[in-house]
């Protein structure tokens, strides 16, 4: 009982010295948080709503004064009240008067808490004393309002009131064990300053390093917001300035952990260290090598910027090593004599541990490349790839609603047929990593697998893969046609509250979309759309030829996340209709609309055929090239497009066979960036009949197809068309060897 007595005991006229002497440091904090918040409110009061923004911002603690005043007020009352002990004179004076060590530390902390709380109550008791209900609308991207919320509540003022206390402690006891460490005053706030981000760089910064040395790394997850939350300052910005229960227990316990280290390194401190950079003499290195691994990453990852090969990254490495060694002796040091022995054998320690850091990663020492679980130990599969994701378009509008009924998780793979064709895929992905790696200017997507996505530490792995390899697999067969896969993507299993309407349209310039309004009609056409789907082959979803059509189906959701459950919102999703849609289509062709959406020769005017041959030339100026980079389509981003003013090639077609088949083949994208061939199909009333004939006749030719030339991009209908490997027609091939 005496041990813990005289742990927790605190000086009273200590403490109150203290206050007295650092008065300036709350009131400056005071003035900071009431100018920046409580003043704008007052002035505006009448008007409140005006300021729901501004309200809203500043009580998620996103506005940029409260963010200053959280960080920088604690690190000044830690470094001010601890300054003593950076003086030789000053520590000798106060550990000579009649309290313990762990008095004078414990009175030092308190104070310092009571200087940083006090500004931040007070400030939060005039907010509560003012506030009355300011609302703000949300609303929609098309914008209109679809909600309105208190954001002045005393709620979320007292929410305020407890993160920012939060944020300011773990920032002041990370300032005062920085003092602790230090011995002079500048040297104190500097790495009172590094210390609160410290963990959360180091953390970057391993994440890069093995997302550049492993392959399979996952950083798609949520890395950054692990990450964001080491430190709650940095949290509050990614929460929009709310934080867990299990953040708030992890931020408390760090706390009183630093509190207890701090303490007792205060008592291990000797007083003949003030005035030196660091107290303890095993700060020493440890401040030098993570200045030296912070500088030899930056020069690093820079360096291979800069060049063209690996070889420039372990150069950077190598000179990041040698100069931030360097000055990191110089600082801890105090001096720029460091060129001596030590000095070089406290290098030379630093570069054999840098060597095996960098080496290990480089051979995979642990194994994690090749760590692929047996699917008869996994439970569960988290499996998705972009090329599936770019066939349909999803907009969620609330956090918490999932686009499929199903667990709010989304997909989660048990079927074990289904583990063993990932697991497979996995092993060939591992299995071909050298290709895989060396793969350029081709059309790529990402694969990534989570086994067990549940469990405290899931096998998450994410891999670049082409889309020849894709479509080629018969283990994404399988997947994707799977009964697992299909009950869950079905367009049936969309969730939703209400069907609004279906779009049906296609990418021809004059060709009016088709909308499905009538309950009835929604409902049959779903059902349609549902039977396709499900029936519909892998090799047809993953086919790049051009679709039949598409149908972008809108509809209303339960709003999940906020007080009003019974609310809706709008979201929509696009589903791909292609030839093999047969049960789609015929509805389609008896309500009417099947020959809407079919290719017609005669509403062609011509079409040009362009190759592009990667060159040095081209390569080094883009300006040259043949082709340029263009906007996404069908949710893929290809190359598409060509300059018109560039001199080159120009294959024109007008004979109708020649047309026909080349309508029937088209895709929508090149899946080679080096040598390809792409197209642009001209419809009736061309630039060229335009000039021709003049604007009477392209305003004659508007009007018969709909379409509007004044608000088209180049004041003519037309679309881009690509051809892969096996889809070239011959007398294409022919024209472009002469």
């Amino acid at each position: 009982m005496k041990l813990k007595a005289s742990f927790f005991s605190i000086s009273r006229p200590l403490i109150l010295e203290n206050l007295r002497r650092f008065w300036a440091i709350p009131a400056l904090a005071f003035l900071v948080y009431f100018l920046s918040g409580v003043f704008p409110v007052l002035m505006s009061y009448n008007r409140l709503n005006n300021m729901a923004s501004y309200i809203d911002m500043s009580l998620k603690n996103q506005q940029p004064f409260y963010m200053f005043a959280h960080l920088i007020f604690p690190i000044i009352a830690a470094v001010v009240i601890f300054r003593y002990l950076q003086g030789i004179s000053s520590v000798s004076v106060m550990h000579a008067m009649p309290f313990t060590r762990t008095k004078l530390y414990n009175s030092g902390f308190v104070s310092g808490l009571i200087l940083i709380i006090a500004p931040i109550l007070l400030n939060g008791a005039i907010l509560l004393a003012i506030s009355k209900p300011v609302y703000r609308m949300y609303g929609t991207e098309s914008g209109m309002m679809i909600n309105e919320v208190n954001v002045f509540a005393r709620a979320d003022i007292l929410n305020w009131i407890w993160v920012s206390i939060l944020i300011a402690v773990v920032i002041y006891a990370v300032s005062v064990f920085a003092g602790i460490v230090t011995g002079n005053a500048l040297m104190h706030f500097a790495t009172a300053i590094w210390f609160n981000f410290l963990i959360p760089a180091l953390y970057g910064v391993f994440i890069a390093y093995f997302s550049h040395f492993l392959y399979g790394f996952d950083t798609a997850g949520n890395w950054l917001e692990f990450g964001m939350k080491i430190s709650p300052f940095l949290s509050v910005l990614q929460n929009q300035g709310h934080l867990g229960l299990y953040s708030t227990i992890y931020y408390l316990v760090s706390v009183i952990v630093l509190y207890v280290l701090t303490g007792f390194l205060y008592r291990k401190r000797n007083l003949e260290h003030a005035t030196d950079s660091l107290a303890f003499s095993f700060m020493e290195p440890i401040i030098c090598y993570l200045i030296a691994f912070l500088g030899m990453t930056l020069l690093g990852f820079y360096f291979e910027v800069l060049g063209e090969s690996e070889i420039y990254m372990y150069g950077g490495l190598a000179a990041g090593t040698l100069i931030f060694f360097i000055i990191g002796q110089m600082i801890v040091k105090k001096t720029p004599r460091v060129y001596n022995m030590k000095s070089l054998k406290s290098l030379g320690i630093y570069a054999l541990i840098a060597i095996v850091f960098i080496l290990g990663l480089r051979f995979d020492i642990t194994g994690f490349e090749k760590r692929v679980p047996s699917p008869s130990k996994v439970e569960s599969l988290a499996f998705s790839d972009d090329f599936m994701r770019n066939y349909n378009n999803y907009y969620y509008s609330s956090s918490g609603y999932t686009l499929f009924k199903g667990d709010e998780k989304g997909l989660l793979f048990k079927d074990p047929a289904n583990i063993e064709a990932a697991a497979n895929l996995h092993k060939m992905l591992v299995a071909d990593k050298e290709r895989l790696q060396k793969q350029t200017n081709l059309y790529t997507g990402g694969i990534s697998f989570s086994y067990d996505p549940d469990s405290l530490l899931p096998l998450s792995r994410r891999y670049s893969l082409d889309y020849v390899t894709f479509k080629s697999s018969p283990d994404f067969k399988k997947i994707y046609e799977s009964k697992e896969y299909k009950d869950y993507f079905a367009p049936g299993n969309l969730n939703y509250e209400k069907l609004d309407s279906i779009l049906v349209s296609n990418d021809k310039p004059n060709v009016e979309p088709v909308e499905i309004k009538r309950a009835a009609d929604l409902e049959e056409f779903m059902a349609c759309l549902d039977l396709d789907f499900k029936a519909q082959t892998f090799e047809d979803r993953v086919d790049l030829k051009h679709g039949y059509a598409t149908a972008n189906i809108n509809f209303m959701y339960k709003d999940t996340s906020s007080n009003t459950p019974e609310r809706l919102l709008n979201n929509n999703i696009a589903f791909k209709i292609t030839d093999n849609y047969t049960n789609t289509i015929q509805w389609l062709e008896s309500k009417g609309y099947g020959e809407r959406f079919k290719d017609n020769v005669a509403d062609i005017d011509y079409i040009e055929i362009y190759h592009y041959v990667e060159s040095a030339e081209n390569k080094d100026n883009m300006d040259l090239a043949a082709a340029e980079y263009s906007t996404q389509r069908d949710g893929v981003v290809g190359i598409i497009g060509t300059s018109r003013d560039t001199e080159m090639k120009t294959m024109k077609i007008t004979d109708p066979d020649q047309i026909k088949q080349i309508l029937n083949g088209y895709e929508t994208m090149n899946i080679n960036y080096s040598d390809y061939y792409y197209g642009t199909i001209f419809y009736k009333g061309s630039a060229v009949n335009q000039q021709n004939y003049g604007s009477s006749y392209a305003k004659e030719m508007g009007e018969k197809y709909g379409v509007d030339y004044a608000t088209s991009e180049s004041g003519y209908p037309m679309i881009n068309i690509y051809f892969n490997e096996g889809n070239i027609p011959d007398y294409v091939l022919n024209y472009f060897k002469k």
